[in-house]
């Protein structure tokens, strides 16, 4: 059924008193010429070692994964934040120390940090950063100078010894991982170990760790790496004979650990069900019937009520393939005296924020650079990055979307004969799927399958039903002036579907590199058009074909890298691989992400539309990006989730909540808005001057600025357009040209 909610509904009344900063912005406009600048609180700044080398992966993870979430961020070094003294500050709007990048820190250092974040500064601090003193020694005092500053002791070297780093699960309630922009199906319920496991004489997982590797990183890159390439366990729950295989150490718990889950427990029973939403009063929300075959919607204003009890169950993070995952992190002793994120059940605590002086610190315990530089998983780096600079510093961003709308690729991939016809056909024949779209359509266009000579391939040099369907889907030839939506075709993989899935490596691309050329080739003789998208059968993609598909003019891929996350462009074994390619993460639901993995793992009809109906509030609510994907048998065989999917997302696009995007879509605008050029200036009267540029263009590149810092901003130069409908940000959005000015008035 259609929502029950209209856009209007969220206009927002102006207040006297900002109809009072409206009458005056003339008067403030006149003076904004001479009045003194002071420094921009719309960028993040980053605290590198003195000659630290900015393309370095351990500083370029951190400058890349900003600029794909449309954060500004800067980096300073050691000795000019030091330079700045007290007035750091009133400099600096918030402050990230990057793990792996500054293990190092001298006394000098690590004091000078703890004065900015008492002075009002906000702080994040990640894992090991200054773990160690800049002589590369441990801090005499038997824990990190931070301890203090963090609120729990961790990297105690000399009293825990071979405990210093834990191994496990990481642990927080639905509704933080929804603030940390981790989408629904990226975490499972966790499933508390029986008692007598929690017990301080039980055994837990320990990283071997040392001066020359404090944080374990070293150690784990191996295992890291190999979980990435899909070729370990998941290495969630470790017995000892596994632990003992993977050279992990199996040990008895750190009896006096942070109890941090039991923390987090507490905080959601105190604050009640409805006092601890970190839902907005825009949010969307829906619910679907058993069958999955309907939905009915909530009403925005009661959504975070009506989530309330499901937003409190305690979730692990978890991986496509795997499930639930686990993560390596100092063990911290001490209670934390603060709001706990994450938490570890047998370690203490991963990630929580406290306030310290004037201002406030978020401690993240994970080395979120490493796993997204080394390890492909990257959905912690981003999330955690957009909650500093949204909630923490409440700065000014940059929407990933274009004109701020949230949406998702929808990815089919075709992958034999019958996939293409009858089954791929009939589903596109559907009424409900008319004018529907437009989706990224792939197809492997071999003769094959599984094996040389099966015949079970689609053939498509020598298929005319499957070339009509090729050209019927993306709108060429005879079709050209067709009525009806234009999808998007692109490349599923290397000619024959499981041969090249399951058989491709780093190290044969003289064999394989040729059948992805054939599946081009074979495309491009029916379209007449270069293809601009890519997808790898079974996820196998090696680096040489991506690099490939960059030359040959690819700008979208989907991937089963960093799985949760926003287009991204990837990384691995500490390079990133491309410029313009950008990759399109899958969305997961716990260890599946398809119609035929749902079955396999006994999820119904109504739970997995659920699920694609939660994440379709989601992208909508967070203005976000996110893939999913299916083949046309798993959709034939669940058409009626696959029709609520698509009405619901109708529903949503006639009211501006919600739009299909294309991999080529998404790419080409995340490659036209990291171009864009922007700063901010504010005067001594609190008025800030926001000048942007674009070489290519600016059109729907969208400004999100909180309306806890910024009364309603006015358009000064070039076009664009000022939407109040957000309950949390005002949205500023460029019509056309190649720059524009805005102005607002801070609170």
């Amino acid at each position: 059924m259609p929502p029950t909610f209209a856009p209007w509904r969220f206009l927002v009344r102006r207040s006297r008193r900002l109809m009072a900063a409206l009458l005056v912005l003339p008067l403030l406009l006149a003076f904004n010429a001479g009045a003194h600048a002071a420094a921009s609180r719309d960028s993040l700044t980053l605290l590198v070692p003195d000659g630290a080398s900015l393309s370095s992966w351990q500083v370029q993870v951190w400058t890349d994964s900003a600029a794909e979430e449309g954060i500004q961020l800067k980096t300073i070094t050691d000795s000019a934040f030091l330079a700045l003294g007290a007035r750091a500050a009133g400099t600096i709007a918030g402050l990230i120390l990057p793990d792996s990048a500054h293990i190092q820190a001298s006394d000098a250092l690590v004091a000078a940090v703890k004065q900015y974040v008492s002075g009002g500064g906000k702080l994040m601090l990640t894992y090991d950063a200054g773990a160690l003193t800049d002589n590369g020694f441990y801090s005499l005092g038997g824990k990190s100078r931070f301890s203090d500053l963090v609120g729990v002791d961790y990297v105690q070297y000399d009293l825990l010894r071979d405990r210093v780093v834990g191994f496990g699960p990481i642990v927080g309630n639905k509704g933080r991982m929804d603030n940390l922009s981790l989408p629904p199906g990226k975490y499972v319920p966790y499933a508390a170990p029986a008692a007598n496991a929690r017990a301080a004489t039980s055994n837990a997982v320990f990283v071997p760790t040392n001066r020359f590797d404090p944080g374990g990183s070293q150690f784990m890159r191996a295992i890291v790496e190999a979980r990435a390439n899909g070729i370990s366990t998941s290495l969630a729950r470790l017995s000892p004979a596994t632990a003992s295989a993977s050279q992990l150490r199996y040990d008895l718990n750190v009896g006096n650990a942070t109890q941090a889950l039991s923390q987090l427990l507490s905080q959601l029973l105190n604050f009640g069900n409805t006092g601890n939403s970190l839902r907005q009063t825009d949010d969307i929300s829906a619910v679907v019937n058993a069958s999955g075959t309907a939905w009915t919607e909530n009403p925005p204003a009661l959504t975070p009520s009506r989530l309330a009890s499901s937003d409190a169950e305690m979730q692990s993070v978890s991986g496509y393939g795997f499930g639930e995952l686990s993560y390596y992190h100092f063990v911290t002793t001490g209670t934390f005296p603060g709001n706990v994120f994450l938490s570890s059940p047998s370690h203490g605590l991963v990630a929580g924020e406290r306030a310290y002086g004037s201002g406030k610190v978020l401690f993240v315990n994970i080395p979120l650079g490493f796993f997204k530089a080394i390890g492909t998983d990257g959905a912690l780096m981003h999330g955690f990055l957009n909650h500093f600079a949204r909630d923490q510093v409440a700065m000014t961003r940059l929407s990933v979307q274009p004109k701020g709308i949230g949406g998702l690729v929808y990815n089919w991939h075709v992958d034999d004969g019958d996939d293409v016809v009858p089954d791929f056909r009939n589903i596109m024949a559907q009424d409900f799927m008319q004018n529907q779209g437009p989706f990224s359509v792939h197809f492997t266009a071999g003769p094959d399958v599984v094996t040389p000579g099966d015949g079970m391939g689609m053939n498509l040099p020598n298929n005319p039903a499957a070339q009509d369907v090729v050209l019927k889907t993306g709108k060429f030839g005879k079709y050209a002036r067709a009525s009806g939506m234009q999808h998007e075709i692109g490349s599923h993989g290397g000619w024959n579907h499981d041969l090249y899935g399951l058989n491709a490596t780093e190290t044969n691309a003289a064999t394989y590199l040729p059948w992805v050329l054939l599946n081009f080739n074979a495309l491009e003789n029916v379209t007449k058009t270069p293809l601009r998208e890519y997808s790898a059968p079974v996820g196998n993609n090696p680096s040489w074909a991506t690099r490939w598909l960059e030359q040959h003019g690819v700008v979208g891929m989907y991937t089963v890298s960093n799985t949760g996350a926003a287009a991204t462009r990837e990384w691995r074994a500490g390079a990133r691989l491309t410029d313009k390619l950008w990759a399109m993460p899958i969305a997961p639901f716990g260890k599946s992400a398809t119609f035929e993995e749902f079955d396999l793992n006994g999820i119904s009809d109504g739970t997995s539309a659920q699920w694609l109906v939660d994440l379709q509030s989601f992208v909508s609510n967070n203005r976000t990006n996110r893939l999913f994907y299916n083949h046309p048998p798993g959709a034939m065989a669940h058409l009626g989730v696959v029709k609520t999917f698509v009405k619901r997302a109708a529903a949503l696009q006639a009211v501006g909540r919600f739009d299909w995007y294309t991999l080529a879509e998404i790419a080409d605008f995340s490659q036209r808005r990291i171009q864009t050029n922007w700063s901010s200036s504010t005067n001594a009267l609190g008025l800030t001057t926001f000048v942007a540029s674009n070489p290519v263009s600016l059109t729907d590149v969208t400004w999100m600025l909180p309306r806890s810092a910024y009364w309603l901003p006015v358009v000064t130069g070039g076009s664009g357009t000022v939407s109040v409908t957000d309950s949390t940000h005002w949205l500023v959005t460029a019509k056309s040209g190649t720059s524009i000015q805005f102005v607002a008035l801070q609170r």
